[in-house]
């Protein structure tokens, strides 16, 4: 059989995986799952993902927007995937339905690092994990200075009628909160952190949200980002989240 989904809902990050019965959480850990955006054919070229015009200006936009999938792995001493055999009760012996990994992986790749310009971009980020909820924020983890903030732009639903700004430094509780399966989109603007390595943290406690904080050199890190020193269009002519500017007009 072929199921076809055809996509009517507003311009949104979407999730899927395979959904065998009693399986998927072996198949999605083994990596049958992916992600794609519904794009708007009525909005600006090239990226069509809203009518503001999210795109990067004239700079070359798919440069400027980078996909996150976060996932927490193990691994064996061979390097590959392991999965826990044994379950959490006499019914279910080798059913363990809610996987924790002590690895974190971004697109596949074990606590990476992005070289990225002193400039706006944009993530479309998937919480791909079976039951890690992770809440991120920035900082600097030489100087332990908190920023820049996270605009967020996008919920599962699709586009915000306007940017939220998410800056612990201003308000300490304020995290971007993402569980499994949920999406998210964001701004960072780095163009004030040039020559710096900067550090996305994780706080959110597994099980959340009472259970234990992740360790601060494992777990409670999940990527680093390299800000260079120049940037390669100036002015930057993307769209700027503390403009004011609504993404979109209020709902009527």
């Amino acid at each position: 059989a072929i199921y076809r989904s055809l996509n009517p809902q507003e311009a949104a990050p979407i999730l899927f995986h395979d959904h065998l019965l009693g399986g998927p959480r072996l198949n999605v850990y083994a990596g049958l799952a992916g992600a794609y955006a519904i794009v708007d054919p009525n909005a600006p070229l090239p990226t069509g993902l809203h009518p503001v015009g999210l795109q990067q200006g004239a700079n070359g936009p798919v440069d400027f927007l980078i996909p996150l999938v976060l996932q927490d792995r193990m691994f064996d001493t061979d390097g590959q995937l392991y999965f826990p055999n044994v379950g959490i009760n006499p019914e279910h012996p080798f059913w363990v339905p809610e996987f924790v990994g002590d690895t974190i992986v971004v697109n596949g790749v074990a606590w990476p690092f992005l070289n990225v310009e002193p400039r706006r971009y944009r993530f479309l980020l998937i919480n791909g994990s079976n039951a890690r909820t992770y809440e991120l924020f920035l900082t600097n983890p030489v100087t332990k200075a908190i920023g820049p903030p996270i605009w967020q732009i996008v919920t599962d639903g699709g586009y915000l009628d306007a940017p939220v700004k998410i800056d612990p430094k201003v308000k300490p509780l304020d995290k971007l909160r993402i569980m499994p399966g949920e999406r998210a989109g964001f701004i960072v603007d780095f163009s004030g952190y040039a020559g710096q390595t900067l550090l996305l943290r994780n706080i959110g406690r597994t099980p959340y949200p009472k259970g234990e904080s992740p360790g601060g050199s494992t777990l409670g890190q999940i990527m680093l980002f390299r800000v260079g020193n120049t940037s390669t269009y100036n002015p930057d002519l993307s769209y700027d989240p503390a403009s004011g500017i609504l993404l979109r007009p209020p709902l009527i």
